[in-house]
């Protein structure tokens, strides 16, 4: 796996080229509930996942200089998050990882990414853009990265075995946007590629940012 390697960047690529028009539509917090519900259910791993805790697990132990690299990363991304500069955010948690894999920087990684996709669509508002992203790249985009960012992390919590971790409001939002997002992309995954994405059930898969400790 390549170091600060992130395969949903097409999607993010794609987007930044679009002109963006959401749409908040009535019955999103109807299906944001149902798609959410599904975390309280055990979620079998995904193969992209395991392959990526199979390799951290047949990794050397990260050395003194490469936590202290990871933390400080993990700290800039953080100051970036809140100030809501979220590609400044997925560039310092993406490049955390690498140094020492965490949880923290898998979910942060992927999160701050989502969100940088609606802001960028945001920024880019038309009316003339009927369509503003379909699902041609969409479906397979968000499966993947949620495999490979939040999925990863929220393993890497449960291997911890840190109470106070899997008890905190950071992992049980990060768990139910998760599933939220995969339940997402299988949806899209059933449909035409020239469908149009209703990105408010993404944005409400996202929900408010992530709380950090």
């Amino acid at each position: 796996m390549d170091r600060g390697a992130f395969t949903g960047l097409a999607v993010a690529g794609l987007a930044a080229t679009l002109a963006i028009s959401l749409v908040i539509w009535p019955a999103a917090k109807t299906r944001q509930s149902a798609e959410q519900a599904s975390s309280t259910a055990p979620r079998a791993p995904l193969p992209d996942t395991t392959r990526i805790l199979d390799i951290l697990s047949s990794q050397p132990v990260p050395s003194a200089q490469d936590r202290q690299a990871a933390s400080a990363l993990n700290q800039a991304g953080d100051r970036a998050y809140r100030r809501h500069d979220h590609v400044a955010a997925w560039q310092a948690y993406s490049n955390a990882y690498p140094n020492a894999p965490s949880a923290h920087a898998y979910v942060m990684s992927g999160d701050s990414h989502w969100r940088d996709v609606l802001s960028v669509q945001r920024a880019q508002r038309s009316a003339a853009k009927a369509c503003p992203l379909d699902n041609r790249y969409f479906a397979r985009d968000l499966a993947l990265d949620v495999a490979q960012h939040h999925e990863v992390g929220l393993a890497l919590a449960a291997r911890s075995g840190d109470r106070r971790l899997l008890n905190s409001a950071w992992y049980r939002r990060a768990d139910q946007s998760a599933a939220c997002l995969r339940a997402l992309a299988n949806d899209y995954r059933a449909r035409p590629a020239s469908d149009c994405v209703d990105l408010a059930r993404l944005d409400a898969c996202l929900g408010p940012p992530l709380p950090l400790p």
